[in-house]
């Protein structure tokens, strides 16, 4: 009796192997002959990534030929010799093995790494008895999950929420970008010619989009200057401002000599207020902060992330949610003076039990995946690539914020009255702060204020301000990924950083490389002006798409209905453009 187990990399096939037992290991295949979690022998291979792919076809550069939707989606071995040799042995291994047992990455992604393989082995979906799902490489963690082996059901749905990603990114990409770039260049608005090509896809389209709307937005902005109001304490030299911008300077120079040299204080509130410390990291939280304060590519930090992951010293990379469970936190609350000692940050812990705001496995269960944190596997960090470590900081120093007392400041308002118009200013006082003074971001300073009573009278003069409206910020790689996607739902934790580096690579969007700033270029404009009234441009729409998307994944939709949609609109779009050469 054998039981196989197909990994996704040759990392996770060797921790799987060492948390099973004494493993021997006989070409590809990591052999562990007794272990108490089988009955059986165990062998455990490594696909090394996607085996099969969908071919490219061979007419669709002909109009007369599309659309192009008739599609079988038929996938075939990859032809370098790596592939070929690595399906040969999973080949050989799933067909004398008694089960399989599905270890790829737990992750959409990974349900369509090991089905497309086991769709090319006789009987190879068949065998499949279990679903290995983990959140963490240590052995803890690994041999928990084997005692706690999932049904293949209850990931199924993953696999075809992610064949339906990639057959309809096929489809937009296949019909689309030949669409777009030959009715251009008959238009005599692109060139002809090797590399004069546009590329068009489903998510990176609306992404393009979102960064040439807002670089119109500042290139069309006019600034206009305005006035405000405000008084100043005479007495004390405290700023009274009242909210009001004007755009006639007489008027407001007017108002200001009604003004009496009196104000009367009308109220004084205090309120105390109490911040909690950020939430866990989600993948795209820390690739934002790493493009902001590192210049790191967001490919550049899932890569770190995927190689801590693997080295046992962080969870899962890929994770959505910025919640754990009470396990989680369990552990961390008794490694917690051992992280603190690794990344120096070290208080007195206040808060050890589980808060709502970052415990709750209601939410975690929706996603399969918990927030991305330490493992109780505390690495020295010099024994980090300065990268790395990096990383590696900035995800413990976040993970210890939960457990530090709460940031308490006290905030006095003050308003004063003067021939019927209110004036205010805010004063703030420092109580504790807590989870603040380890976070490594900048504290606002006190703002002491006089002790005013309501019905003081305070001697007051009139001073005018004079400013200027600014133009909308521009999108930085840091927003775009970390904001701006996932606001719109554009794409997921797993592809947003390839589609951002994707857009750069077709020579869509530049970046400079000192303030992270995102710039569209005459590309972009040209591909966004042919198609800025049509769906597959419009974030708003494509964020609709990817919502369907996780629906298949949830069992809710089925994904032929998906598919035969974008077929069916695709066919639209190809019939108008037709229409418009005739």
């Amino acid at each position: 009796m054998v039981t196989v187990i197909l990994a996704e990399k040759e990392t996770q096939a060797v921790a799987y192997a060492e948390s099973l037992g004494r493993a021997s290991k006989q070409g590809k295949v990591h052999i562990v002959k007794q272990t108490p979690y089988f009955s059986d022998e165990v062998h455990i291979i490594a696909a090394e990534g996607h085996l099969f792919e969908y071919g490219l076809p061979k007419d669709n550069w002909d109009l007369n030929k599309l659309p192009l939707i008739d599609v079988s989606f038929k996938q075939t071995l990859k032809q370098d010799k790596t592939s070929k040799e690595t399906f040969k042995q999973i080949y050989q291994e799933v067909m004398a093995a008694d089960q399989v047992i599905i270890g790829t990455d737990s992750d959409r992604e990974g349900e369509r790494i090991a089905y497309s393989i086991l769709s090319h082995i006789p009987e190879g979906k068949k065998k499949v008895t279990k679903r290995l799902w983990v959140n963490s490489l240590t052995t803890r963690a690994l041999q928990k999950a084997f005692q706690n082996l999932r049904e293949p059901l209850e990931t199924y749905n993953y696999y075809l929420e992610a064949e339906a990603r990639a057959q309809s990114d096929w489809l937009v990409g296949m019909n689309l970008s030949p669409l777009v770039t030959l009715e251009l260049q008959n238009k005599g608005r692109l060139p002809k010619g090797k590399g004069n090509s546009l590329s068009v896809g489903r998510v990176q389209t609306p992404g393009v989009r979102l960064i040439c709307e807002n670089d119109l937005t500042i290139q069309n902005f006019r600034p206009k200057t305005y006035w405000k109001l405000q008084i100043e304490d005479k007495e004390t030299g405290i700023i009274f401002s009242n909210k009001e911008k004007y755009s006639d300077s007489e008027a407001i120079l007017t108002m200001s000599r009604q003004l009496s040299a009196d104000s009367t204080v009308s109220s004084v509130e205090t309120e105390e207020n109490q911040r909690l410390a950020p939430t866990l990291f989600n993948l795209s939280d820390i690739q934002g902060l790493a493009a902001k304060q590192w210049g790191f590519e967001p490919t550049k930090t899932e890569s770190l992330i995927e190689s801590l992951y693997l080295k046992k010293y962080l969870s899962y990379p890929r994770t959505d949610t910025r919640f754990i469970t009470e396990e989680e936190f369990d552990y961390l609350k008794t490694h917690l003076k051992s992280y603190q000692e690794a990344v120096n940050c070290s208080f007195e812990a206040v808060n050890l039990e589980p808060r709502k705001n970052y415990v709750n496995p209601e939410k975690v269960a929706k996603t399969s995946h918990y927030a991305l944190v330490p493992t109780e596997h505390i690495p020295n960090l010099v024994t980090l690539k300065p990268d790395e470590r990096l990383i590696y900081e900035a995800v413990v120093r976040r993970t210890l914020l939960m457990f530090a007392a709460d940031c308490r400041y006290l905030t006095t308002t003050v308003e004063v009255e003067n021939q019927g118009m209110v004036f205010k200013t805010t004063g703030r006082q420092m109580l504790v702060p807590g989870w603040a003074a380890f976070s490594q971001q900048k504290l606002k300073g006190d703002v002491e204020l006089p002790d005013y009573r309501v019905g003081d009278q305070i001697e007051t003069k009139a001073i005018i301000l004079e400013g200027v409206t600014k133009p909308p910020k521009r999108i930085t790689e840091s927003q775009l990924i970390s904001e701006i996607l996932p606001k719109y739902g554009l794409g997921t934790q797993a592809t947003r950083a390839a589609m951002l580096k994707t857009i750069q690579d077709r020579g869509y969007i530049t970046k400079n490389k000192k303030t992270g700033q995102l710039f569209p270029t005459n590309k972009a404009y040209l591909l966004i002006h042919y198609l800025y009234d049509n769906e597959f441009a419009s974030p708003e729409t494509t964020g609709g798409w990817e919502l369907f998307l996780s629906q298949i994944g949830e069992g809710e939709i089925n994904p032929r209905e998906f598919v035969e949609a974008i077929k069916e609109k695709l066919a639209n779009q190809v019939a108008t453009a037709k229409g418009r050469s005739d």
